[in-house]
């Protein structure tokens, strides 16, 4: 197993997991992928706080999991091992603490020495930090000889009468305080990575503050004065900001500016009707969306025969702005009843699984659906499908992605991807993630749910393919098979085990030589569940029945979907995880293994050696913090032409990877300032919640997309 390039698959579930286990420590900083030099000082000057030259005692650091070291001149070299629980280290600031009341943010400059993808965190500590509380956390994937430099920026827990809840991202100074910091106490700055399969190491230079902090004029405020903060068009309501809607007017002049906008551009020159290069190679016609694989580089062709990169955006429909209203009534100006007219604006989300609202479906209010409404008009339903199309071809934007509304997908306009939903038993009794794929139910649900949703789309060859689940809970390479040891006698999967490990072990007694166990009989081993066998043989056994575990997932969701779309692509299951036996069986079945990748930069991300298949990045984004939003998402910018710069560097990346035919960017419009139903509030979208175009990100898609095709092949320009 070539660990140094497996090691590059996992980290977009691992973020996830990540994002989840340090999100009480807020996620709001800013990543740059560029060299450490590259960040100008601040006319404000900065504090530096860690400088590693020879004079420093290098015994300081407190290990925590992991190693420090000098390295090479001018760094401290950490060291992570393998396998372990977020190893690290701790520098504790040199007098104690640091007070940095009057600065914004901390930045730490990062090299990636090793030979693979490392995702390092920084956390920032007041004292008693404990990874959830009095600390904030910032991640960044960085690949090999890379230079990060990693910006946190220093929440302020609140200090102010005024109390919110509910959201990921809060306004500056306004965070709870199991979020924000005490900037004038802090006391040390941790770095570590997650559990990885194998050993990493990477130096730091230095550390410095900067950034003037400037209080914001609602820190003072009283509740009288704060609330609302939110105004008729679901927008902060005391900051102003570039773009910012402020009257009806405004919408409407957008409206018509845009619309001359998306004549005189209508999108890029070299693109065939399906958004493939027409000038490129004719190969032959199908009549459907396919792969090739073409002097060494994985593509889609398209219906006509033409070679395809699918650029994407997901979630693209008529209403992406929804917001929890109940519990928060005083948090909104001129919020319209739910009555009559306004009542399609309303509407109970799904059962919230995190946040203020879990296990509840509260009213929501979806503020971008009532924009379009006035921006459009009484008819807008009927008009704003139309501008989705023309905007998608203007931007340079080919592809639908996940999610999207499939009613303005089948317009036949635009390429498509489509997912479609089962209902199955999950391991460990319904309690694990993963469904048991040898319940007797599950071939005839993943049957079903194929038969019924796609209608429709098997026959449209505007439909590239489909997805089904999504970032799935696959853990390590003995992951499914340990959740398999906890389940019940009755399980089909437990079952299943039995019949496996019978083949090579006809007697009880030879299984428990193998695995150093001690089941009197197989009765007994059905119905242990805390079984936790160690031996190498039990590890490769676990291994091969994980292994047996995606292979059956993938041949009945394949078999699935081509029994009634047999011209469509299988796309996975968007991040399938980075153990080799998972990898190998996704390879094996799907026509395009997909994962969801935030990160900056994809272009070293490959299969495992001996695995060739092309691959797809079904969800990435940046967000940034400049234009009225909280929350600056998964991966951050510190403003929207950084964002601009890191959209274009993440597609050119995927388009110089040979395996990659495709890069889908999450999501269509930014979610709402106060947060969906789980607290999620980023700065995510080509538009705003007013339907406003960032025209920054637009302009650097519209050139990617101009030169992608040119680009991919490795033409001159």
């Amino acid at each position: 197993m070539n660990f140094t390039k497996l090691s590059r698959l996992g980290s977009s579930r691992l973020m996830r997991i990540a994002t989840a286990y340090i999100m009480s420590c807020g996620i709001c900083a800013f990543s740059l992928d560029a060299p450490a030099e590259k960040k100008a000082e601040p006319a404000t000057g900065r504090k530096t706080l860690l400088t590693f030259d020879a004079s420093y005692d290098v015994k300081t650091v407190k290990g925590n999991g992991g190693t420090a070291e000098a390295g090479s001149p001018g760094t401290l070299l950490i060291k992570t091992p393998a396998k372990a629980g977020w190893p690290g280290v701790i520098i504790p600031a040199p007098e104690g603490k640091w007070d940095l009341s009057d600065y914004e943010y901390i930045c730490v400059n990062i090299h990636n020495v090793d030979t693979h993808d490392i995702d390092v965190f920084v956390r920032v500590d007041n004292p008693g930090a404990d990874g959830h509380k009095n600390c904030i956390t910032e991640r960044t994937a960085m690949q090999p000889d890379q230079h990060v430099t990693l910006t946190v920026q220093l929440k302020r827990v609140s200090s102010s009468p005024i109390k919110l809840f509910g959201m990921n991202g809060y306004p500056q100074g306004l965070y709870p305080d199991k979020v924000g910091l005490d900037a004038s106490n802090i006391v040390a700055i941790t770095i570590f990575t997650a559990s990885t399969p194998n050993d990493n190491k990477f130096e730091i230079s230095n550390a410095y503050a900067a950034g003037k902090y400037e209080v914001p004029k609602w820190i003072t405020m009283t509740d009288k004065e704060f609330f609302p903060f939110v105004d008729k068009y679901g927008q902060f309501i005391h900051k102003e900001w570039p773009g910012k809607i402020h009257s009806d007017e405004e919408l409407l002049k957008n409206k018509d500016a845009e619309a001359k906008k998306l004549e005189t551009d209508p999108g890029p020159a070299n693109w065939d009707k399906w958004g493939g290069w027409a000038k490129g190679p004719e190969l032959k016609a199908t009549g459907s969306f396919r792969t090739e694989k073409i002097d060494g580089k994985w593509w889609l062709v398209d219906p006509d025969g033409h070679l395809f990169f699918s650029t994407g955006i997901t979630c693209v429909g008529m209403g992406w702005a929804m917001t929890p209203v109940e519990d928060r009534a005083a948090w909104f100006k001129d919020l319209p009843p739910n009555e009559d007219a306004n009542k399609e604006f309303y509407t109970k989300t799904w059962k919230s699984w995190s946040g203020h609202y879990k296990g509840r479906e509260p009213l929501c209010f979806d503020f971008s659906k009532i924009n379009l409404s006035r921006k459009y008009g009484s008819d807008w339903k009927k008009v704003y499908p139309d501008v989705i199309h023309k905007r998608l071809r203007s931007w340079g934007i080919n592809t639908f992605g996940n999610w999207s509304d499939g009613r303005i997908a089948k317009m036949q306009r635009t390429p498509y991807t489509m997912t479609f939903f089962y209902d199955a038993k999950k391991l460990r009794n319904n309690g694990g993630g993963f469904p048991d794929v040898f319940d007797p139910k599950f071939q005839g649900a993943v049957d079903n749910a194929a038969k019924n949703w796609l209608k429709g789309t098997a026959d449209d060859p505007w439909c590239i393919g489909y997805f089904l689940d999504n970032e799935m809970p696959w853990g390590g390479e003995v992951t499914l098979a340990r959740e398999t040891l906890a389940s019940p006698a009755d399980q089909g999967a437990k079952k299943e085990m039995i019949l496996f490990l019978q083949k090579k072990y006809p007697e009880i007694t030879e299984l428990n030589k193998a695995w150093g166990t001690n089941f009197a009989t197989w009765d007994a081993f059905a119905k242990e569940t805390k079984a936790d066998p160690k031996t190498d043989l039990a590890k490769k056994d676990l291994t091969e029945f994980t292994g047996l575990i995606a292979e059956t997932y993938f041949r009945t969701v394949k078999e699935a979907i081509k029994k009634v779309a047999p011209d469509k692509l299988y796309l996975g299951c968007r991040c399938v995880g980075g153990s080799m036996n998972i990898i190998t069986a996704a390879a094996k079945y799907c026509d395009v293994i997909s994962y969801n990748r935030y990160c900056h930069s994809v272009r070293d991300m490959l299969l495992p050696e001996g695995v060739d298949a092309p691959t797809l990045i079904g969800e990435f984004h940046f967000g940034a913090l400049d234009r009225g939003m909280f929350w600056n998402g998964l991966v951050s910018s510190d403003n929207q032409a950084e964002r601009a710069k890191n959209y274009a560097g993440y597609v050119n990346s995927a388009l110089d990877n040979p395996q990659i035919v495709g890069t889908h960017w999450f999501q269509y419009g930014d979610e709402a300032v106060t947060g969906r139903g789980d607290g999620e509030n980023a700065q995510c979208g080509f538009v705003d919640g007013c339907d406003t175009p960032y025209e920054e990100t637009i302009k650097a898609a519209r050139e990617v997309g101009e030169k992608m095709y040119e680009h991919r092949a490795g033409k001159k320009q």
